[in-house]
């Protein structure tokens, strides 16, 4: 099953790769109307394209995150010679990744940085050159943004005077806490000079700035994606990043420099007003979720949506998948009528009271196990967990929550009554933390074996999740590379019929 497994998150993957989005789904298209030159954008469900004519201007990219190397190559064979410069933030190892997979022709400068997707002194060195082409557009131009997850480590340009390094601090900080990747955003927004808007602010005397976003943050906030560089709003970030210090209390804690930054006066002003300014998303995690419920199908199993907005601590988000299949165990083994459906739906709900859960998913979910006719019960969910730092090993969200998942099953008689239950938990960029992996796949009588030759809670109290999968359970990594994408994580949880 973990092969099964695997292949599910493979294809999900695969929906969300560039050849997919821009040659299949065509989100990007040019067209000639009437002696014009249109170029037409498709987001996703959005039913009226969004258009703008080209004609006689000059085309420009700038783009920064783990999936812009893709897109721009499909972007720069769209526009073909309309296309005249760019300047590309992508992180360190993806030109050897993609050479011979992914061909740019060379109008594209395209430069490395943000390793182990850390900000980094050649990320700072591209942002201040992106900043500085931006500042040189007239109306003449047009210019295209490309942004994807991992943006805002290869887009790092503080305000003055804070350092990058000083900026690293707070962050480092704020993570240990266990903050969220929208805390974490709207932090890095208020003490940015590029970030919040700013860099299409400074290209606002261009004909036109189009932004294609791969959404990497749950619900698509466009103004968190990649800290949103180009979404101009009144948003007073100042005043939201220190709320977050405070709720954290992190207060007297941090640089002086980022202190005098947060500090400053905010102008409250009337909001930007730039109708040449156009963003759209045009892939994410429901992308991803799709497709893995659909080749879970085509597996012969019953296949259903837990939800697109998944976030939470791994630890906690491991008792609450326990906790449900304990219900659903409970469910199995009584007559299914109408009183002990009502009796599951409000387990059901009690256990998932804190997630963001799909409407339909205690339906579907009584549906299926009414059935029970494909080979077993596979609930897909997608989102982005955090994971509290405790000690000092090496591992990821993804590899951690499978972990705790199947200790957790493990530690708990009643769940060896379930069969070989399996779980798998990836991260779609094909990078877990700073590690080989993407993340880990296992079953319940797989981590048993395991068990007997290691202590999982040491693995787990130190944070070092990927040595237990290298040493001890390496048929359970999943080891992709970078994947050219990145649309959150995926999870997948199956229980056999039989």
């Amino acid at each position: 099953m973990e092969t099964v497994l695997k292949n599910i998150f493979l294809q999900s993957v695969e929906s969300v790769r560039m050849k997919n989005l821009f040659q299949n789904q065509k989100c990007l298209q040019v067209n000639h109307t009437s002696g014009r030159l249109i170029v037409e954008i498709n987001a996703g469900r959005c039913t009226t394209p969004h258009r703008v004519d080209i004609t006689g201007k000059r085309c420009h990219l700038v783009g920064f995150g783990k999936a812009v190397y893709g897109m721009a190559a499909e972007v720069e064979a769209i526009l073909g010679t309309h296309l005249v410069s760019g300047i590309l933030s992508v992180p360190c190892g993806t030109v050897e990744k993609f050479k011979g997979t992914v061909q740019l022709n060379g109008r594209l400068e395209v430069c490395e940085g943000a390793k182990n997707n850390l900000p980094d002194d050649e990320a700072l060195g591209t942002a201040i050159r992106v900043k500085e082409f931006a500042s040189r557009l007239s109306n003449d131009d047009v210019l295209f943004v490309l942004i994807s997850g991992g943006g805002s480590a290869l887009l790092p340009l503080p305000a003055a005077p804070v350092s990058l390094e000083e900026k690293m601090q707070i962050i480092r900080m704020l993570v240990k806490c266990g903050a969220t990747i929208n805390e974490l955003n709207t932090v890095r927004i208020a003490i940015s000079s590029i970030k919040g808007g700013k860099l299409a602010t400074t290209a606002r005397k261009a004909h036109q700035i189009i932004s294609l976003v791969i959404s990497d943050i749950v619900g698509d906030p466009v103004d968190l994606i990649a800290s949103g560089p180009t979404h101009v709003s009144n948003i007073n970030y100042q005043k939201a990043a220190n709320e977050i210090i405070d709720q954290y209390k992190l207060r007297g804690k941090l640089p002086k420099s980022v202190e005098e930054v947060l500090n400053r006066k905010f102008k409250d002003e009337e909001e930007i007003r730039m109708p040449n300014n156009h963003i759209s998303i045009i892939a994410n995690n429901s992308i991803a979720v799709e497709a893995a419920l659909l080749d879970a199908k085509k597996a012969d199993l019953h296949a259903i949506c837990l939800s697109r907005t998944i976030e939470g601590d791994v630890e906690k988000l491991s008792e609450i998948y326990l906790q449900l299949l304990l219900a659903i165990k409970d469910y199995l083994h009584i007559d299914p009528n109408e009183e002990n459906k009502n009796l599951l739906r409000k387990k059901c709900e009690t256990i998932l009271k804190d997630l963001k859960y799909d409407g339909d998913f205690i339906n579907n979910l009584i549906e299926a196990l009414k059935e029970k006719t494909k080979r077993g019960l596979c609930i897909v969910a997608g989102g982005e967990t955090t994971v509290e730092i405790k000690g000092k090993g090496l591992g990821g969200r993804n590899q951690e929550l499978t972990l705790h998942v199947l200790r957790k099953l493990l530690n708990h008689d009643e769940c060896h009554e379930l069969g070989e239950v399996a779980f798998l938990s990836a991260g779609t960029d094909g990078i877990d933390g700073p590690t080989s992996a993407a993340g880990a796949v296992g079953t319940l009588s797989g981590l048993k074996g395991c068990s007997t030759k290691c202590t999982l809670e040491d693995f787990l109290s130190t944070n070092n999740s990927y040595a237990f999968w290298r040493d001890f359970y390496p048929r359970g990594h999943i080891v992709t590379g970078h994947t050219g994408t990145n649309v959150m994580d995926i999870h997948i949880l199956f229980l056999p019929f039989s």
